[in-house]
């Protein structure tokens, strides 16, 4: 019995470990006010405010009026430390001159990553536990001109990379280790107490490796998610331990 847990254990473990798409909100529907998270983790997000769907580049997305905000539990899939790459359309308003989009935090603290759609006049992707010019200083042009665009922020453990519609934006070296917390995810706020989004977000994404920009180009283009059942893949490693 306790060798089947084991096996059961390692099965899990090794699938925690590989590269995966962790989060997926399309916002193509709402139940209540949660989002599905079509990822196969299950990281739904609950939504305070007045969370409204609108015509989004694909299907439908979610309208933030400058209050409302999203929040996603702690899960281990979003305890993100080896590469990362964050992903989303949004359309950015007026509002604060900071304004977060997908937020691993409530406060500026260790464990902290977050892909800004407005930083002091730009847009930004910052961790926290890396050295100090990569907190704030690979700023890329501001996309607060109330038309949608394609931003994504990757890190592969050596260089930070944002991308705005497909091109390269910013490119900074940032070799560090990042560490978890136990803090929530939060979409359009930071800790949904502050830096409100005023605008508009869709097809929300977040892998636990750097897409090349081949792959963002990819996701921009065709947002379906391409995902292997969870079940499949656990097979697939219990067919790789009975073989060893």
């Amino acid at each position: 019995m306790f060798s089947l847990i084991f096996l059961i254990l390692i099965g899990v473990t090794a699938v925690c470990d590989a590269q995966e798409l962790v989060l997926h909100l399309s916002f193509d529907e709402l139940n209540g006010k949660v989002a599905k998270d079509i990822s196969e983790f299950g990281n739904d997000a609950t939504f305070k405010g007045n969370p409204k769907l609108i015509e989004g580049v694909f299907g439908k997305a979610l309208e933030f009026d400058g209050k409302t905000s999203g929040q996603i539990p702690d899960h281990a899939s979003l305890d993100i430390v080896e590469a990362i790459t964050i992903e989303f359309w949004a359309i950015v308003g007026g509002g604060e001159a900071i304004q977060s989009g997908v937020e691993k935090g409530t406060a500026w603290i260790s464990g902290l990553y977050n892909l800004a759609a407005l930083y002091n006049g730009g847009t930004i992707l910052q961790f926290f536990d890396l050295p100090d010019g990569c907190n704030d200083e690979n700023i890329g042009p501001s996309i607060q001109d109330g038309e949608w665009h394609f931003l994504a922020g990757t890190w592969d453990g050596d260089d930070i990379l944002l991308y705005i519609d497909g091109k390269l934006e910013a490119d900074m070296p940032c070799k560090g280790e990042l560490k978890p917390n136990n803090d929530p995810l939060f979409i359009g706020a930071r800790g949904g107490s502050g830096r409100f989004l005023t605008g508009a977000l869709d097809e929300i994404k977040v892998y636990n490796y750097a897409l090349t920009k081949d792959e963002l180009l990819k996701d921009m283009a065709e947002p379906v998610s391409l995902r292997v059942d969870a079940q499949e893949k656990l097979t697939t490693v219990w067919a790789r331990l009975k073989a060893n």
